[in-house]
């Protein structure tokens, strides 16, 4: 539906470029840049399936679907090839993870899973805002699509590469060269045996040689700067860290450190859990929500229904949470509907009643507030009573979409209640139940033989270093005269954390993990061996040549042209998708190859901003990475960074500024996720209000103002979509078979 009114823009550009002589055979870089368009397209199609109930029946292995007689079997072909894949291949061979029965995954998940689809939960769409699930499930997606392009062109073989010779780990070239030896190594080599006996026999990982060392700066300024995009950038990040602050409050570290001293495992399981929920009061809970300030804790939970099984305090717990998140939305409701110069009753009733009819009713309203460019008020209000939005101002036109916005809110929230803590029988105990049982062997061999209470000890101070991390730093000197805040009292300026000190809180706290893997790596064995057995397993998934093609070049294809093994085809997929390029009509080939070539120069532009990020990074970093940015005398702070490398960062952000939003007056043009970038849903207002003297909607802007922007490639997925998803589906097919 969305995307009908995208491919129609799409449409008329394509009609006034200039028409091209389209080759038959693709380049290399036209095969990379195909390669990339259909697996960012398809990885969040997967995503946006899963609003259909049916999607998750579909889904094949290890999942089922039954019949209309009761009979269960596994769909052959799936509704989701390249989740699919990743489940299978990757997550489900994880020790502990392979232990799990199978009616977890056919009876407690996918019936959990089933009730939130069958849930209808809202669109950004109609909100007006990217919420929270459009933000994670867009940034999970770009995560996917990484690791599933990966699976699927896989690493080509070549010399192995020496990881003892030194790298310049001031350049940013040279970590980049790091991290693609080591790639190639743990794929195509022996490194994943070398690392897990480095991690045995040595404290630190990066002890092994001078690549992995530079490879382990490579993913910290990476992890950086994704950190700092979702609590410096984003517009939940303030709520976000309060809710931390809350949580690192509430955990009683001494406590814990205590209970860890029981020698018998079963006993310590259940010690822990009667401390954390009596820890968790009433009072406490409403507390860490942020929803109350020193509220009486009263009777603790433990204590309320101790005639109760631990897991359903834990379900009453997930319940209060999203009882108590739903009262900021109720307030804005009763605000609306008490308001002397608010819409009148007639129609507030009339979009309250709109919100519980069914799915079909809410598709149809949407196609037409899409078609039309009609607010969804608009639509509602007209089609209850033609006319009625005549006698709405444009004050309570915006009042009715606030209104229709929190309601959608609390209904989100009392149906993801229903799915977890209100099903009959109780899914989601019986599953958690499963998992403790299978990691049950894991738990009891790391508190027999590593002190925990160490590495708790370790959680506690990187929490709170992340916290003091992520509030605003005063400097003389701000970022810029738009992200600099006066404080009105001491006049002094403040700035928002900048990705360099994340940097340094990442390297000042890895020897954290060292140390737990090392202990684990060195005093479980068992362990070890599981782990190192599902890696290497794992990583031959991402080795070029462990699938043979589905199109056989005696079938007439012609053939690439191209080497596959150089960086920039579609590695074991390049004759696939010359083969879907090549069945495609003469009249399309030159629209798809106008966009393909125009994606090519995006993603090398992208490649080159992003290596730029990453230098300007590192030359404001101290040599030994202990000191954060401010202690550092030599940092210029006009020069710390807001905005840090990776090319998923770009895609990720694509996805929200590409949702289509609704028209916020009554009649007038869509909005993109752009054009509400840094908006906050009604009813979270308060609780994200303590932005601590930063705007993260400007600096937002401000750092994506050298981005290249993204071409359009409708005409490329209109065309090869839906043949690229078939082809995913076979592969997936003779990979069972095989």
């Amino acid at each position: 539906m969305l995307e009908v009114h995208q491919a129609e823009g799409a449409g008329l550009e394509a009609c006034s470029a200039p028409a091209i002589e389209a080759p038959d055979i693709l380049t290399s870089p036209q095969l990379h840049a195909l390669f990339d368009i259909l697996t960012h397209h398809e990885t969040y199609a997967e995503v946006e399936r899963f609003k259909d109930p049916a999607t998750i029946a579909q889904y094949g292995y290890p999942f089922m679907r039954r019949g209309s007689e009761g009979t269960a079997s596994y769909a052959t072909r799936s509704s989701a090839p390249l989740l699919a894949d990743l489940l299978r291949s990757i997550v489900l061979p994880i020790p502990g993870v392979r232990d799990l029965p199978p009616e977890f995954w056919h009876t407690r998940f996918q019936g959990v899973l089933s009730k939130l689809s069958d849930a209808e939960l809202s669109e950004s769409y109609d909100k007006g805002v990217l919420g929270t699930r459009k933000t994670l499930a867009t940034a999970a997606s770009v995560v996917h699509e990484a690791v599933s392009r990966g699976m699927l062109g896989g690493v080509s073989q070549h010399p192995s590469k020496d990881l003892t010779k030194p790298y310049d780990r001031t350049r940013a070239t040279e970590l980049v060269r790091a991290w693609e030896d080591m790639v190639h190594e743990l794929v195509c080599g022996n490194l994943v045996d070398e690392l897990f006996t480095c991690a045995a026999e040595r404290p630190s990982l990066e002890e092994h040689s001078p690549a992995v060392q530079a490879a382990a700066d490579y993913v910290i300024i990476h992890l950086a700067t994704f950190i700092h995009h979702v609590f410096v950038l984003s517009p939940e990040g303030p709520y976000l860290l309060k809710l931390a602050e809350y949580i690192h409050k509430l955990i009683p570290y001494t406590m814990v450190r205590q209970t860890l001293r029981i020698g018998n495992a079963a006993t310590m399981i259940n010690g822990m859990t009667r401390l954390l929920l009596a820890k968790m009061g009433m009072g406490a809970v409403s507390n860490w929500v942020g929803l109350t300030q020193n509220a009486d804790d009263g009777m603790n939970l433990l204590q309320r229904y101790q005639d109760k099984i631990l897991i359903l305090n834990c379900l009453r717990i997930i319940s209060l949470v999203l009882s108590w998140d739903c009262s900021d939305f109720r307030k804005t409701v009763d605000k609306i509907e008490k308001s002397t110069r608010g819409p009148p009753q007639e129609y507030l009733d009339i979009i309250r009643e709109y919100v519980g009819r069914s799915r079909l009713e809410h598709d149809s309203s949407r196609n037409k507030s899409v078609h039309s460019e009609v607010s969804i008020i608009a639509v509602i209000l007209d089609n209850a009573k033609p006319g009625l939005l005549k006698s709405l101002s444009a004050s309570q036109h915006s009042q009715c979409l606030e209104y229709y916005s929190a309601l959608l809110a609390i209904r989100d929230r009392e149906e993801i209640t229903k799915a977890l803590c209100r099903q009959n029988p109780d899914l989601f105990s019986r599953g958690v139940r499963d998992a403790v049982s299978a990691f049950d062997h894991i738990i009891r061999s790391l508190h027999e033989k590593v002190d925990l209470r160490e590495h708790i000890s370790a959680a506690e101070t990187f929490i709170a270093d992340f916290i003091e991390t992520s509030r605003a730093k005063r400097t003389p000197n701000g970022i810029s005269n738009n992200t600099a805040v006066d404080f009105e009292t001491s006049g002094a300026k403040t700035r928002a954390p900048s990705i360099e000190d994340y940097v340094s809180l990442l390297r000042r706290s890895r020897h954290f993990l060292y140390n737990w893997l090392h202990q684990v790596a060195g005093q479980c064995p068992e362990i070890r061996e599981d782990f190192r057995a599902w890696a290497n397993r794992t990583i031959r998934i991402f080795r070029q040549g462990r699938r043979t093609p589905c199109v056989p070049p005696s079938e007439g294809v012609p053939a690439t042209g191209v080497d596959t093994q150089r960086k920039g085809a579609a590695g074991a997929l390049s004759s696939n998708l010359q083969a879907l390029y090549a069945a495609l009509p003469a009249t399309v080939k030159p629209s798809v190859i106008a966009a393909v070539d125009a994606h090519a120069k995006y993603l090398t532009e992208l490649e080159t901003l992003s290596l730029k990020r990453m230098q300007h990074i590192l030359d404001d970093m101290p040599g030994d990475g202990i000191l954060s940015v401010d202690d550092n005398p030599e940092c210029d702070a006009n020069k710390i960074s807001i905005c840090g490398p990776g090319m998923f960062l770009s895609r990720w952000q694509q996805l929200l500024d590409d949702t289509v939003v609704a028209p916020y007056v009554p009649s007038g043009p869509l909005r993109r996720g752009k054009d509400v970038k840094g908006s906050l849903a009604q009813g979270k207002t308060v609780s994200a209000a303590a932005k601590d003297g930063w705007d993260p909607s400007a600096l937002a802007k401000l750092a994506e103002r050298d981005a290249p922007q993204p071409p359009e490639v409708t005409a490329v997925v209109e065309a090869l979509g839906d043949p690229f998803c078939e082809l995913l589906v076979d592969l997936l097919s003779r990979k069972g078979v095989e």
